[in-house]
């Protein structure tokens, strides 16, 4: 786990809720708070299969940072993501939700929260045609 200001911190998460994780390092517990956590990592790879798609397809409206990722979830496209702290991860987005995006690399992923994400470039052109319901993102 990585927080926001580039503190490494190492052990077993016992325990979360919205706002805070309960992580146990030699012996001891120690609270941290979600919106100083930056990235997550799992010691062991996970199968990112297993995670839904991402977005919210029952939401009327689409958001931008919904079409464009979802878009390069489904292509598969190779991103590199600055951190706010100048952290750079590359990767593919595997799956995402409101609040954070799964990245996977060679068979590890990495939770890394959107509070925490400034900057996203994919590898290649991304197409986001069709990928609008509607009218969104126009000015009229």
């Amino acid at each position: 786990m990585f927080l926001v200001k580039g503190v490494k911190l190492q052990g077993i998460v016992t325990w979360f809720d919205n706002f805070s994780i309960l992580l146990r390092r030699d012996g001891q517990s120690q609270l941290v708070y979600k919106h100083a956590v930056s990235t997550i990592m799992p010691s062991q790879p996970i199968d990112t299969r297993l995670f839904p798609q991402g977005g919210d397809a029952s939401k009327k409206a689409r958001l931008l940072q919904d079409v464009f990722l979802s878009s390069i979830r489904s292509s598969s496209v190779q991103v590199t993501m600055f951190l706010v702290n100048g952290v750079m991860l590359q990767g593919r987005v595997a799956a995402y939700d409101l609040f954070c995006m799964m990245l996977e690399r060679e068979g590890y992923v990495q939770l890394a929260y959107k509070h925490a994400v400034s900057t996203i470039q994919p590898l290649g052109p991304v197409d986001l045609t069709g990928e609008w319901d509607g009218e969104e993102g126009s000015d009229a």
